[in-house]
């Protein structure tokens, strides 16, 4: 039976605090096969487009799962979107503004942060791998089209106030290090995403495997035909998860392969 196969980017594909900043040779082999033998592969991220490494975008990927599932592409076809709405954004940007917290919303092409000099964002910027180019910081609220955010406070005690604020549009997930969180939609996650895309192609859920390590991949895991964590996850992924591999960078996604025989 034709599988599809669903790859998170950071702590999945990639470790970049370990230096792992593209697609290690030894995975595109692995891709390769997959695509090979029949199978498609996809990427499931919270990134949005124009955020995704070069060292990932450049891979042939049969479609995109974006922004927490926000935004769905199959062979550059837009399958869904869900825009975030402007009273959404406005909320976001006043919070921040009064706390001088960091933000970010998401687009295709761009996006788009409040202060260029804030210290949280430039040490978000160098930690993620942000491209200066795709950053914009004039632009009118309502007319930019976005499908995620993302925030950094500046403590620990700014935390539950934040979530407070905010929890009414999005669902705040905690990054798995530091001050950062996602901003997702009410009601989007990537399981949701990937339901979008496999209605789409006329497959079923059953065909589905997929692989994360955050906090963001909970609920794919769960839906999935079969979830697969990594051993670097979060562990409250573990426990979604129906198999545990191995880390990043001791081929964990080549062991659960071989472990359940995907590769022919």
């Amino acid at each position: 039976m034709k599988k599809l196969f669903f790859f998170d980017i950071d702590g999945t594909l990639l470790q970049c605090e370990e230096g792992i900043d593209s697609i290690p040779n030894e995975t595109r082999d692995i891709l390769d096969r997959l695509q090979k033998q029949g199978d498609d592969v996809f990427l499931a991220t919270g990134r949005c487009k124009c955020f995704i490494l070069d060292g990932v975008i450049d891979y042939p990927f049969n479609g995109l799962v974006t922004c927490n599932g926000a935004y769905v592409e199959y062979k550059n076809e837009v399958v869904y979107k869900k825009i975030i709405p402007l009273e959404a954004l406005r909320k976001v940007h006043d919070l921040c503004v009064e706390n001088h917290f960091a933000y970010y919303f998401e687009g295709n092409q761009f996006i788009y942060i409040l202060n260029r000099t804030n210290p949280r964002h430039k040490e978000f910027q160098e930690k993620w791998i942000m491209k200066e180019e795709v950053l914009v910081d004039e632009f009118d609220l309502s007319k930019i089209e976005t499908y995620i955010g993302m925030i950094v406070v500046n403590k620990e005690e700014d935390v539950d106030n934040m979530i407070s604020e905010l929890s009414c549009y999005f669902d705040v997930q905690r990054h798995q290090k530091g001050l950062s969180f996602d901003l997702t939609l009410k009601g989007e996650s990537k399981a949701k995403g990937i339901r979008k895309l496999v209605k789409a192609l006329e497959y079923n859920m059953e065909q589905t495997v997929a692989f994360g390590d955050g906090r963001n991949d909970v609920e794919m895991l769960q839906e999935v035909g079969l979830g697969i964590a990594m051993g670097n996850a979060a562990d409250v992924t573990k426990k979604a998860a129906k198999y545990i591999t191995d880390n990043v960078d001791k081929n964990g996604i080549l062991k659960a392969l071989e472990h359940f025989s995907f590769l022919s």
